[in-house]
């Protein structure tokens, strides 16, 4: 199996710092950290220079809604349609992914299960999705619809 290999970075483990380093991934396991020249490349090897750069595992979001609301207004988070809320959601998956948080935990919103779904099947790419599915709320909380005016919560 052709492997990968990330050289000349300075590498964090979580736990130390490997100065112009080496990875080794093989599949989708990292097989191998060490210095430079520390780790055996094959011919059909990809290597790629990483000189310059920091390489440091995925970070977690441990508490995220995927509403698609785009204001600090709530209104905005309860009464977006369905359909512009997943549109958003994705987008938000999105940017967490390109920011480096390859893993995410959605504490209660009507996205992230389809989300989920979607990247661990490769339809779509985003960071791995733990969802609490829909959020439970108290009589009159955030997500209780009799918080609505009338008409909001009559359309």
């Amino acid at each position: 199996m052709v492997s990968v290999v990330l050289r000349g970075g300075n590498i964090f483990t979580g736990y130390d710092i490997v100065e112009n380093g080496e990875i080794k991934i093989t599949g989708s396991m990292i097989e191998k950290v060490g210095e430079k020249g520390s780790i055996e490349i094959k011919k059909d090897d990809k290597v790629f220079d990483f000189s310059g750069l920091t390489i440091m595992p995925g970070l977690i979001d441990a508490h995220l809604h995927f509403f698609g609301g785009t204001s600090h207004d709530l209104m905005d988070w309860v009464t977006v349609n369905p359909q512009t809320a997943m549109l958003r959601s994705t987008l938000d998956a999105f940017r967490l992914l390109s920011s480096g948080f390859t893993t995410v935990r959605s504490l209660g919103d009507k996205t992230s299960i389809a989300l989920s779904r979607a990247f661990k099947n490769g339809e779509l790419l985003g960071p791995r999705v733990f969802s609490a599915s829909y959020s439970i709320a108290q009589t009159g909380g955030d997500d209780d619809p009799r918080i609505l005016p009338i008409d909001i919560a009559n359309r």
